[in-house]
This record gives C-alpha cells, sequence and structure tokens, in this order.
C-alpha cells in the first residue's frame, strides 16, 4: 500500500519508452574514419611542429657550442694577455731600478770626470815649469859632453867637471821631488 502523496512531490510520470533504432554501421565507421583523419592530422602537425622545434634547437646548441668555443679562446687569449701584461710589468719594473742605477752612476762618473780634469789641470800646470828645467838641463848635459869629449883629457878643468855634475845632481833631485809632487797630485 501506499500513502497518498502530493502531486508535486511524486516524480515524474513514467512514460514509455520508445524504441530507439540501431546506429547504422556506416556511421560508425564514419566517426572512427574522423577520428583516424582527425589523430593522423594531429600527429601531422605535431612531428612538423616537434621537427622544427629539433631543428631550431640543434641550431641554437650549435652556436651555444660556437659561442662557448669562442668564449674558451678569448678566456686563453685574455689569460696569455695578462701573463704578458705581468711579464711586462716586471720587466719595467726592472728597466726602471736598472736606468736609476745608470744615473746614479752617470752621476758619480761626470763628478769623477770632473775631480779628472781638475786633477789634469793641476798637474799640466806644475808640469809647464818642469818642462823648461827640462829643458835647461838637457842643455847643461850637452854643453858637459862637449867640454868633455872636445877638450883634451890633460886640459880638463877638474873642478868645472865636478860643479857641473854637483848642478846636474842637485837638479836631477829636483826633478825626483816635483815628479813625486806631481804622481801625489794625480792620484
Amino acid at each position: 500500500m501506499s500513502w497518498p502523496l502530493a502531486e508535486s512531490s511524486r516524480g515524474p510520470v513514467a512514460v514509455p519508452r520508445r524504441r530507439r533504432r540501431p546506429t547504422p554501421r556506416y556511421v560508425w565507421l564514419l566517426v572512427a574514419a574522423a577520428f583516424l583523419c582527425g589523430g593522423a592530422v594531429s600527429a601531422a602537425a605535431f612531428s612538423i611542429g616537434w621537427k622544427h622545434q629539433a631543428q631550431r634547437n640543434t641550431s641554437a646548441e650549435s652556436a651555444l657550442v660556437a659561442a662557448t668555443a669562442t668564449v674558451h679562446t678569448l678566456r686563453a687569449q685574455l689569460a696569455s694577455t695578462r701573463s704578458e701584461i705581468a711579464d711586462a710589468r716586471t720587466r719595467a719594473t726592472g728597466l726602471t731600478a736598472t736606468k736609476n742605477s745608470l744615473t746614479r752612476t752617470t752621476s758619480k762618473l761626470r763628478t769623477q770626470l770632473a775631480t779628472a780634469r781638475q786633477s789634469l789641470t793641476a798637474v799640466g800646470a806644475a808640469a809647464a815649469p818642469l818642462a823648461s828645467d827640462l829643458d835647461r838641463l838637457t842643455n847643461e848635459l850637452h854643453a858637459l859632453t862637449s867640454y868633455v869629449t872636445s877638450t883634451p883629457a890633460g886640459q880638463l878643468d877638474a873642478g868645472y867637471v865636478q860643479a857641473q855634475l854637483a848642478y846636474l845632481a842637485k837638479t836631477v833631485d829636483g826633478f825626483r821631488s816635483a815628479v813625486e809632487a806631481l804622481a801625489s797630485k794625480a792620484h
């Protein structure tokens, strides 16, 4: 037994179902063919897109490899250049030190040269009187030699010869002391 219900709360009235006719086979074949065709077109589009992307990736990878090789080459050149610059700076520092040393040595040598020129001038000034004394001594020696060789042995004046020899000895001693004085000025 059933309870009385309000009309609105009852569910839809059952309508007798109409029997549907089965879908013909060609429709299923047509749907399957459309599905396969869509799949084939999608696969072709995907394949073309994939191929295009793979070519772009390959060219990008090739460009990356070339750029990486260039970077490595440039880094090696940079390292080499930096090494050369460091070597050049080291050589420049050494050359600067050598230049400074040579400048100091040149300055010292110029000072020594000026001193040597002064000494040479002093020696030359001190040697000038010796030249006239040497000429006078040479004349005296020639005169004595001429007297001894031209005068017969029995007529030689022994006192004159002794006086001349003493004079010559004294003059030679004077020359010795003058030469020693010059030698001390030269050193």
